[in-house]
C-alpha cells in the first residue's frame, strides 16, 4: 500500500475513534444524572471535530486514488459508518500482499 494512502487511512481510522470515544462519554455522562453542562459542551465539540475530520480524511483518500467525488461524498457524510467501511474495505482489499 502507497504511503500517503496507508497514512490517510490511519488518521481517518484514529478520528473515528476519538468521535466514538466522544459518544460513548457524552452517553455515560447522562447515565449518571444531571452532568456539568460545560462537560456536554466540551465532549460535543469533540464529537463534531472528530466527525468532521474523518469526513475530511476520508475524502481525502477519494482524491488520492482517484474515485469520483460526489458518490463517495455522499456515501461518507450523509451514510458515515456504512459509506467509510466500503471504502475502507475497498482501499484495504486493492493492497498490494507484503513482501515477506
Amino acid at each position: 500500500m502507497k504511503p500517503h494512502i496507508k497514512s490517510g487511512i490511519e488518521y481517518a481510522v484514529i478520528t473515528l475513534l476519538v468521535a466514538g470515544l466522544c459518544l460513548w462519554q457524552i452517553i455515560s455522562s447522562t447515565q449518571d444524572g444531571e452532568p456539568p453542562a460545560s462537560r456536554l459542551v466540551l465532549l460535543g465539540l469533540g464529537l463534531v471535530v472528530a466527525g468532521t475530520m474523518h469526513c475530511v480524511f476520508m475524502m481525502q483518500l477519494v482524491r488520492r486514488t482517484g474515485r469520483a467525488f460526489m458518490p463517495w461524498f455522499i456515501a461518507i457524510v450523509v451514510f458515515m459508518p456504512i459509506g467509510t467501511a466500503v471504502l475502507l474495505a475497498l482501499l484495504l482489499g486493492e493492497a498490494e500482499p507484503s513482501e515477506s
